[in-house]
């Protein structure tokens, strides 16, 4: 089970580049594909999707590229996970849409819910500068 699917990792990756070279040009998005190993046409999926989100910011043209729209502090885990994979549940029965009508009855449910508080404080509380600054890439 992943917890983390591979485009919410490649978003990751792209956007601690994005963080550490964020006093520079804009970055294009094939030099940053190429550094951070990520498929040429997925980073640019993944950008269109940062883009739309407010996360990172796009410039055309011969000297633009893509930077960050905020400061690495003001960008959570959360806002990139939920940009990406959506919002993040445990289980189905986590996902407030359409609720198990089980849930309130069921044993497990009370260690998912703990499972769950515990995944959405952390992405809450971390934030993209938690982890740029926290050594390599």
């Amino acid at each position: 089970m992943e917890l983390i699917r591979q485009d919410t990792d490649y978003a990751l990756r792209a956007l601690i580049h994005l963080a550490r070279v964020r006093d520079e040009q804009d970055v294009s998005a094939i030099r940053l594909a190429k550094a951070q190993e990520i498929p040429l046409s997925f980073c640019h999926k993944i950008l269109r999707k940062l883009v739309a989100a407010g996360l990172v910011a796009s410039r055309t043209g011969r000297s633009g590229g893509f930077r960050l729209a905020r400061r690495p502090a003001a960008i959570r885990l959360l806002d990139v996970f939920t940009t990406i994979q959506g919002p993040p549940a445990v289980t189905h029965c986590m996902l407030q849409v359409d609720p198990c009508p089980r849930r309130r009855n069921c044993p497990a449910s009370r260690k998912w819910q703990g499972l769950q508080d515990s995944i959405l404080s952390f992405l809450k509380t971390t934030t993209l500068a938690d982890i740029a600054e926290s050594g390599a890439a």
